[in-house]
């Protein structure tokens, strides 16, 4: 799923969110910049006694700390949680408001220094535009446009100003300038589009170390997150069912194991399908999978849902082999409430269920409970798995 964020940038939604989230990094550099630009600004109205001077100081000061506040409000909403992409663009959009008036403002102090012909205020005013530039272009580069609008705000009237009023050299001090800004531009390109290499390359493995590679399933670790990430204010229930296949050695044994992972993954393709959209589906072992049905409305959908799996994965596949091959399986379910629930308690009762049941022949039943389900399928599924494979 692809974002346009403020300024159209299309950028995948989680790198997008992340980018985003790297703007609250930057409380230091915010105090620093706002601190060095008191201090140019208290020297240069000690040096002239200027009111614009002063007054251009005092709102710099003022932008400084609001930026920081802003900083402190997006730290504070990213330890509370993942915040909703409405919140994201919103602080995208103060971040931007906040760092262009910085930005303008630190031109403008800049310009008034360079229409003075003291020396020192010149000294003073490069030194505070180059830093500044400098911080933008490598920790906003996270969002360019942000960043490239600053720079060409704080940097683009004191260029001007430094050609118009300086008397030295001033066409040459100028087209330094100007080659500073283009240089600064391309450099919060190219930071931007490592950055957001970076993060894809991060993202993708940390998916990557939660999917099982045969059946592109969650496995333990992603089945362990999504139950680390429900609610625990929830007043509902969680149910996890749990099961593996009847007579899967037998079709490693007879077609082969490349024919058994075709089996497994035509076998996830119709328990996908099977499942609710917030249901979680994970293969935990060789022939074992999960399935976690977090928000229950009521004690019935277990049930309805292991009758499903055990009707629909037991039904024939066709694996381009000589024959349909057919598997039994063997399903255990436990339900608990949102606020208790412990991942590993409901396997292990479910585990219970599931063996309970595969002593009886197949089929599915919940924990602490007498077998329920088709009664002819549940009894016979991995006879009719073995008969398939012999006949």
């Amino acid at each position: 799923m692809n974002v346009r964020p403020m300024l159209r940038q299309t950028e995948q939604i989680d790198v997008y969110k992340a980018l985003v989230s790297a703007l609250a990094d930057n409380l230091l550099p915010t105090v620093a910049i706002g601190a060095a630009f008191l201090g140019v600004g208290l020297y240069a109205f000690s040096e002239t006694g200027a009111v614009a001077a002063l007054g251009i100081t005092i709102l710099g000061v003022v932008a400084s700390v609001l930026k920081a506040v802003l900083i402190l409000f997006h730290l504070r909403a990213l330890a509370q949680g993942a915040p909703t992409l409405a919140v994201i663009k919103r602080f995208e959009a103060a971040h931007a408001v906040t760092t262009w008036c910085m930005a303008g403002l630190i031109g403008a102090l800049c310009a008034f220094l360079f229409s003075l012909p003291t020396l020192s205020l010149h000294l003073v005013a490069t030194a505070l535009l180059f830093g500044y530039c400098a911080g933008l272009a490598t920790r906003i580069s996270v969002r360019p446009k942000i960043a490239m609008g600053a720079v060409i705000l704080a940097a683009g009237v004191a260029i001007v100003a430094a050609m118009v009023f300086t008397q030295d050299a001033r066409f040459l001090i100028g087209a330094v300038f100007v080659l500073f800004l283009v240089s600064a531009v391309e450099t919060i390109a190219y930071l931007h589009r490592n950055a957001c290499g970076l993060i894809t390359m991060r993202l993708q493995m940390a998916q990557l170390a939660r999917l099982d590679p045969l059946t592109s399933l969650s496995n333990r670790l992603g089945l362990q997150e999504a139950v680390e990430e429900l609610p625990r204010d929830a007043s509902g229930s969680i149910a996890v069912h749990t099961f593996d296949l009847d007579g899967f050695k037998a079709v490693n044994d007879q077609f082969g194991h490349a024919a058994g992972d075709r089996l497994l993954q035509a076998l996830s393709e119709r328990l996908r399908r099977l499942v609710g959209e917030n249901d979680i589906v994970a293969r935990v072992g060789g022939d074992e999978f999960v399935v976690l049905q977090p928000d229950l409305d009521g004690q019935s959908d277990p049930e309805r849902l292991a009758q499903r799996i055990h009707r629909d994965l037991t039904e024939p596949y066709e694996l381009g082999t000589d024959q349909p091959i057919s598997v039994g399986l063997s399903l255990g379910y436990s339900i608990a409430p949102v606020r208790t629930a412990s991942l590993d308690a409901l396997l292990h009762e479910a585990d219970a269920a599931s063996y309970k049941v595969k002593r009886n022949g197949g089929g599915f039943r919940p924990h602490n409970a007498p077998p329920s389900g088709p009664g002819s399928a549940r009894k016979n599924s991995a006879a009719r798995a073995a008969a398939s494979l012999a006949s």
